[in-house]
């Protein structure tokens, strides 16, 4: 452009070098542009007029011999022309507000791919080196709140989006990405850099944040120096919790679980490598048979390929399953180990399944009683096959976090449960016969000491009756006002009744008392109380609402069996569950 056309639009776009002077008349179609930029509404028939003359000055011969020295074109001339002036456009208040009325910005994403593609490699190493300068560096936030740069030589712009900064676009080195992030963005204060301002842009445009993070982060997920760990950590957390929705793209996402990981970010590292097993689960064979670790294997056939999708699916479970872990997230660690084990169990893998199943099973038992672990540790138990000492081991660690948390009656049914698994395999067992016996012994010793921590006899088999024994020897704790008090929750036996049929307690009677929680499940403290079952089964078949909630009752209401003998015969903690979660995981 000619120094007329420059001046002309320095009130709206930042002055850079000219490479040459084009025609007169493109000189006078950006000097319009530029006033009916300032005068007019978007949309409007002057200011469509002005762009659509800029257009045609840009597709002539002088125009197009200003555009080639910058761009390598990948279309017809005026589809680029019109990309170009649409993306220019676009770093303006009163030209985005235009554009949008015409085109949409999944369109306006794309071009920015397609432009920073095509910019000439001299032009594209220019606009990183000018990142490097104290001023003048070409980077600008735009009203839009996108990043955009100036192309060297021009006062044109590139509204670079979230596409500018994909691998199809820009595609930066680390080293490239820590100079843009250390950047001073043109117009902000003094000493103020291009991270410093991102944290704005985030709930808007979480994508390019992502992107530009991702590509400043190392084979081993740290930083070059120079950059605040902290503020890119808080930068990459919003991003990735804005898209924790979206599964994305492979490459990705990984430089960001490693990041996280690099970080001690436990929760977002297990959130990373669970999205990522879902595009591995999700990708196929055709997309990534030509993957380096693939090809480092020689020839691979589809089943080949699929396989590899597979495990690095079941690995990157695994991996979410122990971050969870650590993060105190027991539940989702415990459902990333089952899918995990799922996985391997389906491509033959019996030892990782088995690993798996158990350490899914030890989450459990950190979270929830015996009941909600049981098909776990048997899918544990039973994918471990004849090796009794594994099960034994697996059997061993559940019921000791079961004991940690004062649940003594899930304990004992652990271990019974591995008595009876034992006692199979020795039928069978050969040589091994007498060191499995040893262990059947062992298992129901531990069973029944457990039934005696809590005063109960491991001979009774009649679970009602086990809850009678129970209630009677606390009667004189349901006296006081407080009640029965377990972690998180409190049980009440007002007058020794069941307060809805006002039926008594007699310890002799074959009653069958279960536990009505008065509350929302969601209660950080719970609260309970005794009703005999026969209670439950008149409200339920009635439809009855909750007596004490607005809302009809559900069968959830209610907890009954060993799970409501574990709350009324659980001990205060011993040990937090947090003393078995981390040494022996598989990782």
């Amino acid at each position: 452009m000619i120094s007329g056309a420059i001046h002309a639009l320095r009130s709206a776009l930042s002055p850079c070098r000219n490479l040459e002077s084009p025609s007169a008349h493109l000189t006078r179609a950006m000097q319009t542009l530029q006033d009916r930029l300032q005068t007019c509404a978007p949309g409007s028939a002057e200011l469509t007029r002005a762009i659509e003359r800029v257009e045609a000055a840009f597709t002539r011969s002088d125009g197009w011999r200003f555009i080639k020295r910058c761009f390598e074109r990948d279309v017809d001339r005026d589809a680029f022309v019109r990309r170009l002036l649409l993306s220019h456009l676009s770093t303006t208040p009163t030209g985005l507000e235009h554009v949008r009325h015409a085109v949409s910005e999944a369109r306006l994403d794309a071009y920015a791919t397609q432009l920073t593609r095509t910019l000439r490699p001299h032009i594209r190493a220019e606009i990183v080196n000018r990142w490097s300068q104290p001023d003048d560096t070409g980077l600008h936030v735009t009203q839009g709140k996108f990043i955009a740069v100036g192309v060297p030589g021009t006062d044109l712009r590139l509204s670079l989006m979230d596409g500018g900064f994909s691998f199809g676009g820009l595609n930066l080195t680390q080293t490239e990405a820590t100079q843009l992030l250390l950047a001073h963005p043109e117009g902000t204060p003094p000493g103020t850099t291009l991270l410093d301002v991102m944290p704005d842009l985030t709930e808007d445009h979480p994508v390019a944040n992502f992107r530009i993070v991702g590509a400043a982060i190392g084979a081993d997920g740290s930083l070059l120096p120079g950059l605040d760990r902290d503020a890119v950590h808080a930068v990459a957390a919003a991003a990735h919790d804005a898209l924790a929705r979206v599964s994305g793209v492979l490459a990705e996402r990984e430089p960001l679980a490693r990041f996280f990981e690099w970080m001690g970010d436990d929760r977002r590292t297990a959130q990373s490598r669970q999205i990522i097993a879902t595009i591995h689960s999700a990708m196929s064979a055709p997309e990534n048979g030509g993957a380096d670790e693939i090809a480092r294997e020689g020839p691979a056939t589809l089943d080949d390929v699929r396989r590899f999708n597979d495990v690095r699916a079941g690995e990157n479970r695994q991996r979410a399953a122990f971050h969870y872990a650590r993060a105190a997230q027991p539940r989702q660690a415990a459902a990333q180990y089952l899918e995990s084990a799922r996985i391997f169990a389906a491509a033959g893998d019996r030892a990782m399944a088995a690993g798996n199943y158990a350490n899914a099973a030890e989450r459990l038992a950190t979270c929830d009683p015996f009941s909600a672990m049981a098909d776990v540790l048997a899918d544990a138990i039973n994918v471990y096959g004849n090796d009794f000492r594994a099960v034994s081991m697996i059997g061993s660690r559940c019921a000791d976090v079961f004991a940690g948390r004062g649940l003594h009656i899930s304990a004992a049914m652990v271990h019974e449960l591995v008595f009876v698994r034992l006692g199979m395999l020795r039928r069978g067992a050969g040589a091994d016969a007498r060191a499995i016996a040893a262990l059947e012994a062992s298992h129901m010793a531990k069973a029944q000491a457990h039934f005696a921590d809590v005063g109960l006899a491991a001979s009774d088999m009649n679970v009602a009756s086990l809850i009678r024994s129970a209630i009677d020897a606390r009667l004189d704790r349901f006296d006081a006002q407080e009640g029965l008090r377990g972690d998180g929750y409190t049980i009440l036996f007002e007058e020794h009744s069941d307060m809805i049929s006002a039926e008594e307690f007699d310890r002799n009677a074959p009653t069958e008392w279960v536990l009505l929680r008065r509350g929302e499940a969601t209660a950080r403290h719970q609260i309970f109380e005794l009703v005999t079952s026969a209670t439950r089964a008149r409200l339920m078949a009635s439809g009855s609402r909750h007596p004490y909630l607005q809302q009809p009752l559900r069968a959830s209401d209610f907890i009954e069996g060993t799970d409501a003998l574990d709350m009324l015969t659980a001990t205060v903690h011993k040990a937090s569950p947090e003393r078995f979660v981390h040494a022996r995981e598989i990782a």
